[in-house]
């Protein structure tokens, strides 16, 4: 009996093959869409793979909390691996400083790292969470849609050049003109942000993505520039004193030069008097003599006083050098000028 394939047979078997096809098709289907969705979701894509194998460590996580990150900023923060790192190590990642500012932390465009320089200088607390932030907050600036980010130029503009910031923030802005041209806006961003308590209500609605208590990052940072202000504007003090001091210790002492010439000249012409019997010019060159003699061991006190003065002030400066001295080379990542032996 020859052999014959039944109908339903056929029908089974060309079933199997359209449904293979269709599967096919569907993968195909599910690869491109998970392709096109690739393209235009990049970055929430690398986000996502970097927060799912990346854990904070324990004092990266304390700063994104001590400045009352939101949970976007942490992930801004936490995207870009954010390292605490001593002065050789963070030197080998950001720029060394400049003749203007010191450089305590860094972002790398792109989310490719964000770097902050070891402070442990008591009188400087505060100072590595607000780089943290100021540093998250370039991240931030760079993921605004070109719309959101022309509006926030314009209001950030408006305000700085309506107001009087201080000449620190002015030499600050400036310093970025000279070492980052071109990223007016996005320094400004992070300045506004972490060292100006009040500011428009569109740029606190904006900060309130980033930051609970944007207050409590202010604070920190007028708490660390106290420090170093308090001791910049002492020693400007005490340089103008001893200035003052030490032009009048030098008029006196001419005074006193004179005053001596003055003295000897009397002294001989006197002696010279009671040689020649003179009795009575001798008598009333005396007071004159006298007088003189009273104004010039006056006038010498007065100089040893301005001395003692002068040389106090001189201490206390040296003491106030030497803090300043410890405070900038706590954030300076200038190498050490070696001597040659």
């Amino acid at each position: 009996m020859p052999l014959i394939m039944s109908k339903s047979l056929k029908n089974g078997y060309l079933a199997t093959v359209k449904l293979r096809h269709f599967s096919l098709a569907v993968s195909l289907i599910l690869v491109l869409t998970f392709v096109i969705w690739s393209v235009f979701n990049a970055t929430a894509l690398r986000d996502w793979i970097i927060l799912e194998t990346y854990t904070p460590p324990k004092i990266i996580s304390e700063l994104a909390e001590t400045d009352t990150m939101t949970g976007y900023a942490k992930e801004l923060f936490y995207v870009n691996e954010p390292r605490l790192l001593n002065k050789t190590e963070f030197s080998r990642n950001c720029p060394q400083d400049s003749g203007e500012s010191y450089v305590i932390g860094c972002y790398h465009s792109g989310d490719t790292g964000i770097y902050l320089l070891e402070v442990k200088q008591p009188q400087l607390n505060g100072i590595i969470p607000v780089t943290a932030a100021y540093e998250m907050l370039h991240a931030g600036y760079a993921r605004l849609s070109t719309s959101s980010r022309n509006k926030i130029d314009q209001i950030m503009q408006q305000f700085y050049a309506s107001h009087n910031l201080g000449s620190q923030i002015e030499e600050q802005m400036a310093s970025y003109a000279k070492t980052e041209p071109g990223e007016r806006y996005d320094e400004m961003y992070s300045v506004l942000a972490t060292e100006i308590a009040v500011l428009p209500s569109a740029l606190n609605t904006q900060y309130a993505v980033y930051f609970s208590n944007r207050a409590k990052i202010v604070a920190m940072y007028e708490g660390y520039q106290a420090a170093l202000n308090t001791r910049l504007q002492a020693l400007e003090s005490d340089n103008a004193q001893l200035t003052v001091l030490k032009s009048a210790i030098n008029s006196n002492e001419s005074s006193i030069h004179q005053m001596l010439l003055s003295i000897d000249a009397l002294k001989q012409s006197l002696s010279s008097d009671q040689s020649d019997g003179a009795i009575s010019a001798y008598n009333a060159g005396v007071p004159a003599y006298d007088s003189l003699v009273n104004s010039y061991n006056n006038l010498v006190s007065t100089v040893h006083s301005e001395i003692t003065s002068y040389n106090q002030i001189v201490s206390s400066r040296n003491t106030l050098v030497l803090e300043e001295q410890q405070l900038v080379s706590a954030i300076s990542t200038k190498p050490a000028l070696q001597s040659i032996k």
